[in-house]
């Protein structure tokens, strides 16, 4: 147990300059050369603060009235962050060096935009070659450019308060919406659930790993091979309160952690569990901290999107197979509705086949919940909200079935019929 007094004088040290833990934490991430850090204090301005492992440091960003949310590129030469040139500016994307040159605009968004962080390469069939991406949070949604600004596009349309995006090894991207992890391609296609937790958010990969925050603070950790069937607590809530973990090497983070003279930054091995810290100033919260240094690139993804196209296609497999299966032909008509949570309308509905499939064509980008329907027209199960994109053929197992399912080998009916057109006129 670390006593308070104790606490603080080990924050004194850290800040003063005794780097014995720096150096602990550098060596677990070989090839970098510090941390970027978002240092803030009430009634102070956001800055980004560069912490080498020898314990020198120096303020990013110069020039800037508030700067935070840091991400480092995949060959740690730059840096994206969210930035103000003046006090009264919006939030917006920008670029710089590594050591705080160069500094560029990214997004242009009229409401402000936070949160960015570096995408791995996107392709498709009909482009020349593929391209990096920064995805980033505006007004409580996702959206994506290229690292010039251009091709913005909207990702997700399920509600209004997306946060915290991160890179998975893989190439998918996950992020926190209603109090639990969610995961999507780089192109906003193929929405699922990733993971649950009580009020999940703030994730990082962590190798094989992802660890997030939940409930009033606590850390817990799931794999990326079976993340709905492996949560594990590292803290719990007698240890503090923490925030915005970061990737330390593949077995541990840098984590902020909350303690009497406020936010420190820490080191937490994921297999000990053990805690050190690494350096606390005693002027400034250290909020958010990221690795400077080259670190592996995500797998790349196809797009199948065509933002000319106006619909996608949504098909489930069999609305029989589910957590709570309903009796055979109970399950009559889908009913799709779409528009504001308080008060939805009827997009239209449509009968199920033998089988229990069916098949829609959706306008694209457009958010749409599903109700299974009895024959009396009573709803049995409700879906929460989902999208498909332009020209994405998204599909599901069932209705509310076990994620990690893999399909029947079995060809269903409504998916080689033509799909129910639903909300989009008589277009074609």
């Amino acid at each position: 147990m670390i006593v308070r007094g104790a606490l603080f004088c080990a924050a004194l040290m850290a800040a003063w300059g005794a780097d014995g833990a720096l150096a602990a934490a550098g060596a677990k991430a070989p090839g970098s050369s510090g941390l970027v850090i978002t240092q803030a204090r009430a009634g102070r301005a956001e800055r980004l603060y560069l912490l080498e492992w020898t314990g020198k440091g120096r303020v990013l960003g110069e020039g800037f009235a508030a700067a935070a949310d840091p991400d480092v590129s995949f060959d740690g030469k730059r840096i994206l962050f969210a930035g103000r040139r003046a006090a009264g500016d919006p939030w917006q994307v920008f670029e710089m060096n590594a050591d705080g040159s160069g500094a560029r605009q990214i997004s242009h968004e009229k409401g402000g935009c936070r949160q960015p962080v570096y995408q791995s390469r996107i392709f498709s069939l009909d482009i020349p070659e593929p391209w990096p991406q920064a995805a980033f949070v505006c007004g409580g949604a996702l959206y994506s450019s290229k690292l010039d600004g251009s091709d913005v596009q909207r990702l997700t349309y399920a509600s209004a308060g997306d946060t915290g995006p991160a890179m998975l090894p893989e190439g998918r991207m996950i992020y926190s919406a209603g109090g639990r992890l969610f995961g999507i391609n780089l192109d906003g296609t193929d929405y699922a659930l990733f993971t649950g937790g009580v009020n999940a958010r703030s994730a990082a990969a962590v190798g094989r790993k992802v660890v997030f925050v939940e409930a009033a603070g606590q850390l817990s950790m799931v794999t990326q091979e079976r993340p709905l069937h492996s949560h594990t607590a590292l803290t719990a809530a007698v240890d503090g309160a923490f925030a915005a973990p970061a990737a330390l090497g593949s077995g541990a983070v840098v984590v902020s952690m909350k303690g009497p003279a406020g936010w420190g930054l820490w080191r937490l091995d994921l297999a000990t569990r053990q805690r050190t810290l690494v350096y606390d100033s005693p002027e400034f919260d250290e909020i958010q901290a990221k690795v400077v240094g080259p670190h592996e690139e995500p797998d790349g993804r196809g797009t199948v999107v065509e933002t000319a196209a106006r619909s996608g296609h949504l098909y489930c497999l069999n609305v029989y197979t589910s957590d709570r299966p309903a009796a055979a032909g109970s399950i009559k008509k889908v009913r799709v509705l779409t528009g504001p949570d308080a008060a939805p309308v009827r997009l239209g509905e449509l009968a199920v086949e033998a089988d229990g499939s069916f098949h829609l064509e959706l306008p694209a980008n457009t958010r749409v919940k599903l109700q299974t329907l009895d024959a009396a027209g009573q709803v049995m199960r409700s879906s929460g909200w989902v999208w498909v994109r332009n020209k994405e053929n998204r599909g599901c197992i069932g209705c509310h079935e076990d994620p990690e399912l893999s399909p029947e080998n079995v060809e269903a009916q409504a998916v080689i019929k033509t799909p129910v057109r639903l909300g989009l006129g008589d277009k074609k």
